[in-house]
């Protein structure tokens, strides 16, 4: 094969493989935070913290030490110990938004209601997964127009101090997880592109560590 074919088919095998990696899908990005840089007794950064639901009683959030978390050696929690149980204390996870992927943290066990917050798109619509620190029953919900409706529930019982839930989304079609194994199904009348974060409901004090966020960026 002479020069110049060789230097023409390198030039092809080039544009082609330039065309099939544009063609790929992106990588999946995955945020994660720990709260182990964050200031002690301080709010957590990168984190909008709002009150939702129809009682916006107020809420305090706060990076707490903790003797055995789950990654050394923050917690958050949210620590106003006399909220009521319609009021929904959440903490966004600002920049980034998402309608497909996952979402896990870890809670720790209680007697109060933690869990995660996503697909928000305003203060009124969201789904929210809230899980009683104390049994372990999970409860998921869809709140449309300021209105809350049930949308499944299943029990993942508390072995160790700190457990491990998820939500992953795919559409209409939502699996809740506990220790990375699924723990009931559900449908999402209204699938939407929205933030995610974490979320504490009613009394007591809620804790939480590695909030991770798994998605595909749209192109």
């Amino acid at each position: 094969m002479n020069l110049a074919r060789r230097v023409l088919l390198r030039s092809s095998l080039a544009a082609a493989l330039a065309f099939f990696l544009g063609a790929a899908p992106g990588t999946a990005e995955t945020i994660r935070n720990h709260f182990d840089t964050d200031s002690m007794m301080r709010a957590p950064g990168f984190f909008d913290l709002v009150v939702l639901g129809p009682n916006p009683a107020p809420a305090r959030w706060l990076v707490l030490a903790d003797p055995n978390p789950v990654s050394a050696p923050n917690r958050l929690a949210q620590v106003e110990a006399k909220r009521p149980a319609d009021s929904l204390a959440a903490a966004v996870r600002r920049t980034y938004s998402f309608e497909d992927g996952s979402v896990t943290t870890f809670v720790r066990q209680g007697g109060s209601l933690a869990g995660l917050l996503l697909r928000m798109a305003d203060e009124r619509n969201f789904l929210v997964l809230l899980v009683d620190t104390s049994t372990g029953e999970a409860v998921l919900s869809s709140w449309r127009d300021g209105k809350a409706s049930e949308l499944g529930r299943g029990r993942g019982a508390f072995a160790k101090n700190w457990e491990k839930f998820g939500v992953a989304a795919r559409g209409a079609s939502l699996t809740v997880t506990f220790d990375d194994r699924k723990l009931f199904e559900a449908t999402d009348p209204h699938p939407v592109s929205g933030r995610t974060g974490l979320v504490a409901a009613g009394p007591g004090e809620a804790s939480f560590d590695e909030f991770v966020l798994e998605f595909q960026p749209k192109s």
